[in-house]
């Protein structure tokens, strides 16, 4: 295809009922490289432009039908055809009121004949010039309407609110409906009154807001938050940005050319920053979580250590020696639980917290809790008195937890007060209760106070210190209380002692004279009748059944020599792996009738070890325990789907581990 066949010359229409002045302006119009049509008369030149639609059309004043000039009106006033150029022509000296009438009627030109050829084109050009910039312009604002309110659209469509700013005056050419919304008045208010929108900005941010808007109107640039008042009160937090629109002499990124127009958004970031400020606080509680989980640990750990230390000496006495065995005793049971209870990170996390129902001797918490404490004490020099009443002490409840409760006052005692100081644990039956005979259906309650000469409490700290986590009415947080941050961690912490408390049916308060002059912690417990209470007479003597072929599979050889000594203590032939590989081995001569397997073996796991045994013809009928430390109820089942019989948390219980022996005894029986 030719340039010429992809773009067609113009078409014009060339109107005279004198045959040679219309072949000569054709022969101007061809010589022009326009592509031209003929009419001698005014009504078939109107039929022509409906049918061909010239761009222009040279037109005689005098046609033989209708004159030039009706024509042209006509063609003006129908819309099908008023946007078709008319140049007239007109022979002879053309006097003004001519020019006048033609161009009223609608001409767009007017050319006295005879004219020169380059007059006739020249003029034509002129013409087509004139209607492409029309053409143009009109493109132009229709798509700048078009871009303008789809603009619009999306602007009133989004919750964020748009606006645009006349910095000179100031006023805004633009705003968004929901600006109204937003600050409460009128969209014309606001439109002649900018400023208007500040009268709801927080007192304590207005000062900065109005400097910032100061700022805006010189470089047009501005980025703050702020809280601001909706009309019903609420304080919504707003982020407001905004940029400069420059004219066509400004350069981007120049500040020193005044901003044209000022562009910008008004964001409501409330419910962003709630949730940051809430992730924020689920990291913080995260992390005391941690630390509440390191330290917990460690209270037991450090009597542990201690009990050991002992029979490491050269040559214990045997009172020694069985005094840190009943502490490693006491303190690994305490351990054991306190593991499975703070791994169950969601039932702390949403505050679930259940408790064992046994009749506990409080003075076996108490001395529990203070062996826990004991190496701090040592280490600060304190000096810790423990003064108990001679009758007993039963309470309903869960002995870990009412250890918990003391041990973290001790320890809160101990780190809050210089060294050298003074901490008394004293107890005493009230409202009521005999001397030997406590009862509760009288009421009697046992009251434990933990007195120290430490840093001692102020009156706000009283009040917020069983919870620390508090908001101030100003929204920040406040200080920690002395309970929150210790040596070695903040411990279970003051609000979860208190809900323990309050679980065994008892209450918790904080009294001191002042900052400087110590404090006192008083728990006030229910006391169980004593009808109900029967005290064991002390430690039973292990339970012997039936013996067993026993193999036990660790890759740990201090478990594994452990839990071996054990079982031969108790009567059982046991045979002993360190592997997977061992043990499939072993199985064949030994033919166990329990296998204790370890499931987090390397090379070859657990469940692939008892799938294994499971396939060996001398297995045939034994009992696979899994023996892990993974205790969870997905751990569980998936022990049993892969084929074991039970499931067995680390450290074994011995009675737990006695009991599943004598079922299987019983099963076999």
């Amino acid at each position: 295809m030719t340039p010429h066949a992809a773009n067609p010359a113009p078409l014009i229409l060339n109107v005279d009922d004198r045959e040679g002045p219309r072949y000569v302006k054709s022969r101007i119009l061809h010589r022009g490289e326009y592509s031209v049509i003929e009419a001698a008369t005014g009504h078939s030149a109107l039929s022509l432009v409906r049918q061909h639609a010239p761009v222009l059309v040279l037109l005689a004043a005098r046609l033989p039908d209708i004159s030039g000039l009706e024509v042209c009106r006509l063609l003006k006033a129908d819309p099908q055809t008023a946007h078709t150029l008319v140049l007239l022509t007109s022979p002879g000296l053309a006097q003004s009121r001519q020019r006048v009438e033609a161009l009223n009627c609608g001409a767009d030109g007017y050319l006295v004949e005879p004219a020169e050829p380059e007059e006739v084109l020249s003029s034509i050009q002129a013409l087509l010039r004139l209607r492409g910039a029309e053409d143009a312009y009109h493109r132009t604002s229709r798509a700048l309407h078009e871009h303008e309110d789809m603009f619009r659209q999306v602007a009133e469509s989004l919750a964020d609110v748009v606006w645009i700013l006349d910095p000179a005056e100031p006023r805004l050419l633009f705003a968004s409906p929901s600006l109204a919304t937003l600050c409460g008045h009128k969209p014309e208010q606001l439109t002649q009154e900018p400023r208007r929108c500040l009268e709801r900005v927080a007192p304590a941010d207005r000062a900065r807001v109005e400097a910032a808007f100061a700022s805006m109107l010189g470089d047009g640039r501005l980025d703050i938050e702020f809280r601001l008042a909706r009309p019903d009160g609420e304080l919504r937090d707003i982020r407001a940005r905004a940029f400069p629109v420059r004219g066509a002499e400004g350069q981007p990124g120049d500040d020193r050319t005044p901003p044209l127009r000022i562009a910008g958004t008004c964001q409501d970031v409330t419910l962003q920053n709630r949730a940051g400020r809430a992730l924020h606080d689920e990291e913080r509680r995260k992390d005391q979580f941690l630390a509440m989980l390191a330290h917990e640990l460690r209270n037991p750990l450090a009597p542990l250590r201690s009990a050991a230390d002992l029979l490491q000496q050269l040559s214990p006495s045997r009172e020694d020696m069985f005094r840190a065995r009943d502490i490693i005793g006491r303190q690994l049971h305490h351990l054991t639980r306190l593991v499975d209870e703070l791994l169950d990170i969601s039932r702390f996390n949403q505050g679930r917290i259940t408790l064992r129902e046994d009749l506990v001797e409080l003075r076996t918490a108490l001395n529990t809790a203070v062996e826990a404490v004991r190496p701090t004490m040592d280490a600060c020099g304190h000096t810790l008195r423990l003064s108990l009443p001679e009758q007993p002490l039963p309470v309903r409840g869960d002995l870990v937890r009412l250890a918990q409760i003391f041990s973290n006052l001790l320890q809160n005692a101990a780190a809050y007060t210089p060294a050298g100081g003074q901490i008394v644990v004293d107890a005493s039956l009230e409202d009521g209760a005999a001397n030997t005979a406590p009862d509760a259906a009288s009421g009697a309650r046992v009251t434990v106070r933990v007195r120290d000469n430490g840093a001692g409490l102020s009156e706000a700290l009283q009040r917020q210190l069983f919870d620390p986590l508090a908001a101030r009415d100003d929204g920040t947080q406040p200080e920690p209380p002395r309970s929150a941050i210790q040596q070695d961690g903040p411990g279970i912490g003051l609000t979860l002692v208190q809900k323990l408390v309050r679980l065994h049916g008892g209450t918790i308060r904080a009294d001191s004279p002042g900052p400087g002059q110590g404090s006192t912690f008083t728990v006030t417990l229910p006391v169980e009748p004593w009808q109900k209470w029967h005290p064991g007479s002390g430690r039973t003597a292990p339970h012997r059944g039936v013996p067993r072929r026993i193999m036990v599979v660790d890759d740990n050889p201090d478990a594994l020599e452990a839990m071996m000594m054990t079982l031969q203590t108790l009567g059982h032939t046991v045979v002993t792996a360190a592997d997977g590989p061992s043990a499939l081995a072993r199985a064949t001569d030994a033919r166990p009738e329990v296998v204790l397997l370890d499931l987090g073996m390397p090379a070859m796991d657990g469940f692939e070890t008892a799938r294994r045994l499971r396939a060996l013809p001398e297995m045939r009928g034994a009992t696979l325990v899994a023996l892990t430390g993974f205790g969870q109820p997905e751990d569980r089942r998936r022990a049993l789907e892969a084929g074991f019989d039970q499931h067995l948390v680390k450290p074994a219980d011995l009675d737990a581990l006695t009991r599943l022996l004598d079922a299987l005894s019983a099963d076999h029986s």
